[in-house]
Order: structure tokens, then sequence, then C-alpha cells
């Protein structure tokens, strides 16, 4: 007579299709959640960042006996400050920009106007039919005008509610850290030792500050070999453009291509010659092959690597889920997931699904 050990039927006690089911329920719950709770939970991730990020300041100005809560406001003070200052000399670029708008616009409808009418002589559109293209174009533009002005007041809106909330956030979460630490060991302490945990959150603390350094300085650079090449092929107002490019590199994958486009528009419209969008495209064609190849490999590194595949699951889940915020957001979360995955036995097999090397 065969004998079953506890250990083997503990590891039969449930099926796979309950777990299968459990797993399903449990990842739509998530999406709901994600969803329905975006207006707190988007603050709380960009403050969760953000905190990790300048914990070793508030630490460092602790060192000096300053108290945490001084050392914090201090510290907030501080990026309040250097985020001015970039904002100040973002908007002076751009209302020196906005004042070629209305020549773009006349532009734009010049050219849309010869298009219109090559199409007339090539493919034989008579007047009448012309006009009524041009009414109904005409009344599409209208309405996703609409559309997107009310999209455009709505993200402000939620900017302004963020940026309200987020100081408040980034203070509790620094000033109770510890508070946090011994409450994912108390979670955690039957199934994992305190040294794991410990392990994890420290692997997880010195990824995600290294990662968001790591992008800054990417960002930095960015900005300054977009405008340099900008400046080289003599293109307007390339401050504007390069910074403008550089910071949409938030937005991994896609973010330098939509930053391109609007000098691109604007060469295209605006230039001297075809041959002034095509420089466009070969400044920033070259700045996309070093960030991709060079710069981001090696300041930011691989430990926070997802492979492509799953990136671009991330951009269009945090995009449908949190807009552009959650295009910027996701990524990283899903790079820290991956990371918490590999250090733990039974996740292991997530944390390689989700990363770019290859096993055989």
């Amino acid at each position: 007579m065969k004998h079953h050990s506890p250990a083997s039927a503990s590891k039969n006690k449930h099926p796979f299709w309950l777990k299968s089911s459990v797993t399903l329920i449990g990842l739509s719950l998530l999406f709901v959640i994600l969803s329905y709770g975006k207006f707190i939970l988007m603050p709380l991730a960009f403050a969760a960042f953000i905190s990790m990020l300048l914990n070793p300041v508030v630490s460092k100005l602790e060192s000096w006996k300053l108290g945490r809560a001084f050392s914090i406001i201090l510290t907030l003070l501080l990026v309040v400050i250097v985020f001015s200052g970039i904002v100040t000399l973002i908007s002076a670029q751009f209302v020196q920009f906005s004042e070629r708008i209305p020549e773009v616009t006349d532009r734009l409808k010049s050219v849309t106007a010869e298009g219109v009418q090559f199409l007339e002589e090539t493919v034989g559109i008579s007047e009448e039919e012309r006009t009524n293209y041009l009414e109904q174009g005409l009344s599409n533009l209208i309405d996703k005008s609409g559309q997107y002005i009310g999209s455009v007041v709505s993200a402000t809106t939620s900017a302004f509610t963020l940026m309200s909330l987020l100081p408040i956030f980034i203070f509790f979460m620094l000033y109770y850290k510890e508070m946090y630490q011994t409450f994912f060991r108390k979670l955690f302490e039957r199934k994992e030792g305190n040294s794991m945990i410990d392990g994890v959150l420290g692997n997880v603390q010195e990824v995600t500050q290294n990662y968001l350094v790591g992008m800054l300085t990417v960002i930095g650079i960015l900005a300054v070999l977009n405008t340099t090449g900008l400046l080289l092929i003599g293109l307007e107002h390339a401050i504007f453009f390069g910074v403008f490019a550089s910071l949409l590199a938030v937005i991994p994958y896609i973010g330098i291509i939509i930053g391109a486009l609007p000098p691109l528009l604007f060469a295209f419209l605006l230039g001297d010659s075809l041959l002034t969008p095509l420089l466009v495209i070969a400044v920033f064609g070259t700045v996309q092959f070093l960030e991709g190849n060079f710069i981001t490999p090696r300041i930011v590194g691989s430990k926070v690597a997802i492979n492509p595949f799953m990136a671009m699951l991330a951009l269009i889940i945090g995009g449908e889920l949190w807009g552009i915020s959650g295009m910027i957001l996701f990524v990283p979360l899903i790079g820290i997931l991956r990371v918490i995955f590999e250090q733990i036995e039974e996740l292991k097999p997530y944390g390689y699904l989700l990363g770019n090397r290859i096993e055989y």
C-alpha cells in the first residue's frame, strides 16, 4: 500500500485550474483598482519614486543634526527651486516659439491648399467635391479640437492636483520610512526571513535610486545633444525643441520619437528647403541611436531592464489606465517587480519572463 507524504499532498492540494482562476480574478481586480483608483494611486506612485530619489539627501542632512522634518522640508524647497528654474527656462523659450505659431498655421493652411489642388489636378476631383471634403474635414477637425481641448483641460487639472498632493505624500513617506520597512518585515516574516526582506527592500531602493539618477543624467545629456545638433543645422528655437524632446525621454522607446515631431513639422513648414527637415531627422536619428546603444545602457544599466515586448505592453496598459503618467511610470514599475521576483525563489520564473536574458 502506497503512502503519500504530507509534502506531496500539499503540493497537489490546489489544482491548476483553481490557481489559474484565482490569478485571472486577481489580475482583473488589479486592473479595476488601478483604473478607478488612479486619482490617488498616481500621485502615490510618483511620490514613492521621488521619495527614494531624495532619501539620500534627507539622510545626509539628518547626519548634520538638522532633524528629519526640517531636512525633508529643506530638501523639498531645493527641489522646488530647481524645478522652478527649469520651468522658467522652458516657458521663456516657449513664449518665443509661440510668436511663430500664427506663421506655422498659415503655412500649414497653404500646404493643405496646395495638396488639395494637386489632388484635383491628378485625380480629377471637382471643385464642389473639394469643397465638401474641406467642409467635412474642418467639421471633424473642430470636433476633435474640442475633444483635445477638453482632454488638455482635464490633464492640466489633474496635473495641478497631482502637484499639490506630491509634497504632502513625499513628506510623510520620508518621515515614516522606517515604519514602512517594519511593515513589510512583519508582513512576510513568517514566509521569508527578515534578512531576505531587508535584502529585497534594500536592493529595490538602490536600483530605483540608480535608475532615477541615471534617467535624470540621460535627460540632461539628451538636452545638450539635441540642442547642439539643432543649433548646428541652423534651426530656430533649437533650445526649446531640444529640451522639450529630451524631457519626453521619460517615456521609454517612443518619447524621443514624439519629441522629434514638433521640430520636424516646424522645419518642414518654415525651413529654407527640404534639406532642413532631413537634417532634423538625421539629428534625432543619431541622438536616438546613441541613447539606445551607448548612453542609457552605460548610465542607467540593465538592472531594471525588461524585454521590449513587456516594455511595450507596459506602455500600452499604462497609457490606457493612467494616460501619459502611466506610460512614464509603468515601465520602471515593471522593472522593479522584476528585481523583486528575481530574489524570491517562487517568483523567479516571472522575473525571468520580464527580463531580457534568453536561457536555453
